[in-house]
C-alpha cells in the first residue's frame, strides 16, 4: 500500500440525489476508529465534511477522504493524535495530510486523507478555490458531514478525469448517476465550465451518460490541456513531482524492531512480511554478518579476512539503520547485535573487539521481538544443523529475552500470518499516540523471564542485567548438572573474572568468594560451590566451606603444562572422588567452555558421536572425528577432552565412613 497516492475512486457517492441542504439521517455503521475521528472534528466546532466513501466507512478499504478547513491546520495532528491516528509526512502532494491507525481486531489499517483546499491533477497542479464554499453549503448525515448533491457529483467526476484520466469499470455506475446530478447545474458547474469551456464540460457529461467509456482517457487529456492555470500549474507540477522523491516519513518518534531468533524461525519471512504490508514508511536492513559471499574463499585464505567481512558489515548495517531512523522510517532488522554476543567471545581479540564493535555501532532496538520455534520444527523448515543444536540455541535466546531491555517473545510456530499479526500490533504499540502518552519516552523494561521451566532462574536484583554482558548467561549452564537449580547459599574460587562473578550473584546475591584454605566462607557454609580453574588451595577451600550433602562444580581444562595438580579431565575426577565426593560425573563442554553449545556427558559414547556428528563442517572435523572415535574405542576420551566440568556431592554426615 503506497501512503503517497492520490486520493482514490470512492466505492458510493452516497445519496447523491437528495435535495441540496437537506439533512439526512445517519444509520450507517461506522468503523469505531472513524468514529472517533468525526467525534473530535465536531467538537472542534469547524466545519469539516467527508468528501467521499460514505458506504466504505464501516470497514475503509481505501482512504477515508475528508476536507476541513484552513482553521484546523495549526492544531490538527493533536486532534488526530486524539482520536488514536499518528501522521506520515509525505512532501509534494499540495495540502494533503496523511494520518494512520492499525485497528488489531480486524488486522486492518486505516488511512485517513485530510485535506483543507481542493486541487486536482495527477500532483495536485489544478488549484481551486472551492473548498470554503462547499464547507458552507455542507450537508448534515448522522453523526458526519456531507457536500451538497451537486458539489459531491462533480468533484467525483473531476477526480475521474482530471485526476485519474480514465473512468475505471467498477465506478461507471457510480459516474453515471454523478453525470445525472451534474448535468443539473451547480456552483461548481459554473466554475467547471469557465475553466476547461462549457462545451468540453458538456461532452464529459454526454460521454458517461451515453456510456462511452472508451473515449474517457481522450475527454481526460483535453480537459487536461484546457484547464487554465498554465506555466502556474507546470510549475507546481514540477515542484511536487521532485518533493515526492524524498519519500514519506514518520513524524515524530521512529521505532526500530530488531528480530532474533535461530535459524529457520522465520525472521527473514517475517520481516519480509511487515516489509510488504505495513503501509507506514519502512526499510529492511539485513544483519547477517556471516552470509555467503562472492570472496568468501579468497577471505577465509587471509588471516582476519572473516573478522574483515564481520567488521564491515556490522558497520555498513548499523550505518544504514541509523540512516533510515534518521529519515523518520521505521527499521526493520533481521538480526542485532546480541547475536555477535551470544556464543560467546571466541576467535580472539579480533572478534572480542568486532563484537565490542558491533554493540557500538549498531543501534539497540526499541522493541526486540525473539522468535520462539521448538528446535524440530526449526530444523522441518530449513533443514540445517539438527534439532538437538537448534532446541539448545532456542533456549539460549530464550534465556536472553528474559534480560534484554524492549525484549518480546513471540510464539513462532504458529502461521506466519498470525506471526505478522502479533508482530504488527507490537510495531503500532511501540510509536501510536496512545504509547506517546503513555510509555513511549520511558526506558523499556526487561521482559519477564521466558523459556521452558526447567531453565527460569530467579529475577535478578536491579542493576545486574545492565553489568553483565550478554554472552555470560551462557557460563550459568553449569547448574543445569545439579539437582539444586538455585542455591541457598552459593560459594566460588579459581580464576573466576568480574563479570562472571556478576552473573553468579544473579543466583544468590550474597554469593561469597572462598577465602584462603582454613578460614572458611565468612563463618557460612554453602550447599554448592563453582571452582573455576582451581589449584590445590581451591580444593581444599571448597571442601571447608561445603555443607553435607552439598555440590561442588569443577570448571577445568585439559594442560600439560599446568601448575602441579589434575592435568586431564580425568584427573580432576580421580581428585574429587579422593576427597571422598560421590556420584561424580565428568561432562564435556562442547566445543569449549566460551561458546558451549552442548554439555556432553562423557560416559555416553552415543552422545559424543551426536556431539560430533553436529560439527561435522567445522575445519579438519572428519579428522577430529575419526581421534574421537579411536579415543572412545581405547577408552581414553576423558583423557582428551579439552574443557569440560566435574560435578560430585560431598556426602551425608551419616553417610561418610
Amino acid at each position: 500500500m503506497d501512503i503517497t497516492s492520490d486520493l482514490p475512486v470512492p466505492e458510493e457517492l452516497g445519496d447523491i440525489g437528495r435535495p441540496a441542504g437537506q439533512p439526512v439521517a445517519g444509520n450507517r455503521q461506522i468503523h469505531p476508529r472513524v468514529a472517533a475521528v468525526f467525534r473530535v472534528l465536531e467538537d472542534a466546532r469547524l466545519p469539516w465534511l467527508l468528501l467521499r466513501g460514505e458506504d466504505d466507512l464501516a470497514q475503509p478499504q481505501g482512504d477515508v477522504d475528508i476536507l476541513v478547513a484552513r482553521q484546523f491546520l495549526p492544531r490538527l495532528d493533536g486532534l488526530m493524535a486524539d482520536a488514536g491516528f499518528c501522521r506520515v509526512l509525505a512532501w509534494g502532494h499540495g495540502s494533503h495530510r496523511f494520518y494512520f491507525c492499525y485497528s488489531p481486531e480486524e488486522d486492518a489499517w486505516i488511512k485517513l486523507d485530510v485535506v483543507s483546499e481542493l486541487a486536482f491533477g495527477p500532483y495536485q497542479q489544478w488549484h481551486t478555490s472551492w473548498a470554503a464554499r462547499c464547507l458552507r453549503r455542507r450537508i448534515r448525515h448522522g453523526s458526519y458531514w456531507l457536500p451538497d448533491a451537486a458539489d459531491q457529483a462533480w468533484l467525483l467526476l473531476l477526480h475521474l478525469f482530471m485526476d485519474k484520466g480514465d473512468v475505471a469499470q467498477e465506478r461507471q455506475e457510480l459516474a453515471r448517476s454523478a453525470a445525472r446530478v451534474a448535468a443539473d447545474g451547480g456552483r461548481i458547474a459554473e466554475s467547471v465550465r469557465r475553466r476547461v469551456g462549457a462545451g468540453l464540460a458538456t461532452d464529459m457529461l454526454n460521454l458517461v451518460l451515453a456510456e462511452r467509456f472508451a473515449d474517457a482517457p481522450a475527454i481526460a487529456a483535453r480537459m487536461r490541456a484546457s484547464w487554465s492555470g498554465g506555466a502556474y500549474a507546470r510549475l507546481i507540477a514540477t515542484a511536487n513531482r521532485t518533493l515526492r522523491r524524498s519519500g514519506a516519513r514518520i513524524q515524530g518518534h521512529t521505532p526500530l524492531l530488531g528480530v532474533m531468533a535461530p535459524d529457520g524461525a522465520g525472521k527473514t519471512t517475517l520481516l519480509n512480511g511487515l516489509h510488504a504490508d505495513v503501509p507506514l514508511p519502512t526499510k529492511y536492513v539485513y544483519m547477517g554478518l556471516w552470509g555467503a559471499g562472492p570472496w568468501d574463499k579468497v577471505l577465509n585464505r587471509v588471516p582476519g579476512g572473516r573478522t574483515a567481512k564481520k567488521v564491515y558489515r556490522l558497520v555498513r548495517g548499523g550505518v544504514l539503520a541509523r540512516f533510515y531512523r534518521r529519515m523518520g522510517k521505521v527499521v526493520l532488522m533481521d538480526r542485532v547485535a546480541y547475536d555477535a554476543l551470544l556464543a560467546g567471545p571466541g576467535g580472539g581479540p579480533l572478534a572480542s573487539l568486532s563484537n565490542a564493535l558491533a554493540m557500538a555501532v549498531i543501534p539497540a532496538p526499541d522493541v526486540l521481538l525473539v522468535l520462539d520455534v521448538p528446535g524440530a520444527v526449526m530444523f522441518a523448515r530449513k533443514g540445517e544443523h539438527s534439532p538437538e543444536l537448534l532446541e539448545s540455541w532456542r533456549n539460549d535466546y530464550l534465556m536472553l529475552a528474559g534480560r534484554l531491555r524492549g525484549s518480546r517473545v513471540v510464539d513462532a510456530a504458529q502461521p506466519a500470518e498470525a506471526v505478522q499479526r502479533l508482530a504488527t500490533g507490537i510495531i503500532w504499540d511501540s510509536f501510536s499516540p496512545a504509547a506517546g502518552k503513555g510509555s513511549r519516552h520511558r526506558p523499556p523494561q526487561p521482559a519477564p523471564a521466558v523459556g521452558p521451566p526447567s531453565q527460569a532462574g530467579p529475577a535478578p536484583e536491579p542493576g545486574a542485567a545492565e553489568a553483565l554482558s550478554l554472552h555470560l548467561w551462557r557460563l550459568l549452564d553449569w547448574r543445569f548438572l545439579l539437582p539444586v537449580l538455585q542455591p541457598r547459599t552459593l560459594g566460588f574460587a579459581g580464576k573466576v573474572t568480574p563479570e562472571t562473578e556478576s552473573a553468579l550473584r544473579l543466583l544468590d546475591p550474597d554469593a561469597v568468594r572462598l577465602p584462603a584454605p582454613g578460614t572458611g566462607p565468612g563463618g557460612r557454609t554453602c550447599d554448592v560451590v563453582l571452582l573455576a580453574s582451581p589449584d590445590a588451595g581451591d580444593m581444599e577451600s571448597a571442601g571447608l566451606a561445603l555443607e553435607p550433602g552439598g555440590w561442588i562444580c569443577v570448571e577445568a581444562g585439559r594442560s600439560l603444562l599446568q601448575r602441579p595438580g589434575p592435568r586431564t579431565l580425568r584427573g580432576w575426577k580421580r581428585t574429587l572422588e579422593r576427597h571422598g565426593y560421590q556420584d561424580v560425573a565428568l561432562y564435556w563442554n562442547a566445543p569449549n567452555r566460551e561458546r558451549t553449545a552442548r554439555l556432553v556427558p562423557v560416559e555416553s559414547g552415543v552422545a559424543i558421536k551426536d556431539t560430533l556428528a553436529l560439527r561435522k563442517d567445522v575445519r579438519f572435523g572428519a579428522l577430529k572425528a575419526a581421534a574421537v572415535r579411536m579415543a572412545l574405542a581405547l577408552r581414553v576420551f576423558d583423557l582428551l577432552v579439552p574443557e569440560g566440568t566435574v560435578t560430585g556431592r560431598r556426602p551425608e554426615r551419616n553417610e561418610q565412613p
